[in-house]
């Protein structure tokens, strides 16, 4: 978990590091501040393990709450200006 959170190198160049937690036995929550293509998945092995599943519960300052899998909603006027805010990295 030490090196994840330090960030590791991908072939695409190093990751920026990463916030990582254990949240059970076999499961780990990754908070990430760059999104590359299938980044989770390259980190976990370049760190000699491997996904086996895989979920998305937030996107910058909004989280998918119980929102089915599958599914989506329009946002409010509120989370498309705290979006606009958190790219804009005035928070």
């Amino acid at each position: 978990m030490a090196r994840l959170r330090d960030g590791v190198e991908l072939e695409d160049g190093p990751t920026a590091p990463a916030k990582v937690r254990p949240v059970g036995e076999r499961e780990i929550e990754i908070v990430l501040r760059e999104g590359r293509n299938r980044q989770v998945r390259r980190m976990v092995e370049a760190v000699g393990n491997r996904v086996v599943a895989l979920q998305r519960i937030g996107f910058g300052p909004l989280r998918l709450g119980d929102l089915r899998e599958g599914r989506a909603r329009r946002l409010s006027d509120g989370e498309i200006e705290e979006l606009r805010a958190a790219g804009s990295g005035a928070e």
